[in-house]
């Protein structure tokens, strides 16, 4: 994804419903809601050509009445690159409806968030989706045909596009003695604490091109929060 396009992907990702009784709702969990402690477990990311993307964000939580776990669909920006699985997080809770208090989660961490943003999530789903990464960007098709591999971070190189940098990324990557540089690679924000050199991440090698390797994101963050 380039840097516009990011741009607009954070956009429509926000553009959540917050006006009418979904809005009144949102601004009573704000002002009514109690905070707890949580920890986010889960991600869901679907790509859609006419709203851009969709997030969802799970937690566990830690309630008066004991523990219990949640879905909502919600984007945590800014500094969404914070927000990987096992991090520590402030949840507003009301009446079943929850919201990740990200700008106060930031605050907690000694984070200013620019602009003061406020709290914006839609709905908390009535079942909680299971623990762990569900992101509809992975080729999956790709990772289940290929053969699959480690492969170690032995290089970055972060892609700019008008002075500013993206999601994307040029890797270098050993993968058994064979070196293999990937372009413009997208990293999740999710994943962005894994790009660094050292870090082994699984992929997949085209059985026929052995140069094409794709990146499984969601479970190299999973294996690292698995491994805290």
């Amino acid at each position: 994804m380039s840097f516009i396009g990011d741009i607009v992907g954070d956009a429509l990702g926000n553009l959540l419903p917050t006006g009418g009784s979904r809005g009144r709702k949102l601004a009573k969990l704000v002002r009514e809601g109690e905070r707890l402690d949580g920890v986010i477990d889960g991600f869901r990311i679907r790509e859609e050509s006419d709203s851009g993307e969709k997030h969802w964000v799970s937690v566990e939580v830690r309630g008066p009445s004991g523990p219990f776990r949640a879905t909502v669909r919600q984007r945590l920006i800014p500094n969404a690159e914070l927000a990987t699985l096992g991090t520590p997080v402030t949840v507003l809770h009301l009446d079943g409806r929850v919201a990740v208090d990200w700008p106060g989660t930031l605050r907690a961490r000694g984070i200013d968030p620019v602009g003061d943003p406020p709290v914006i999530a839609d709905k908390t789903l009535k079942e909680p989706l299971p623990p762990g990464i569900d992101d509809g960007r992975s080729d999956r098709k790709k990772l289940e045909r290929g053969t699959p591999a480690e492969a170690t971070v032995i290089g970055v190189e972060e892609v700019v596009v008008m002075g500013m940098p993206t999601q994307n990324v040029h890797l270098d990557l050993d993968i058994e003695g064979r070196r293999v540089h990937v372009k413009r690679a997208l990293v999740p924000r999710y994943a962005v604490h894994l790009v660094v050199p050292g870090a082994v991440l699984p992929v997949a090698v085209d059985p026929k091109k052995p140069d094409k390797v794709t990146i499984d994101w969601p479970t190299a963050a999973e294996r690292a929060a698995a491994a805290r």
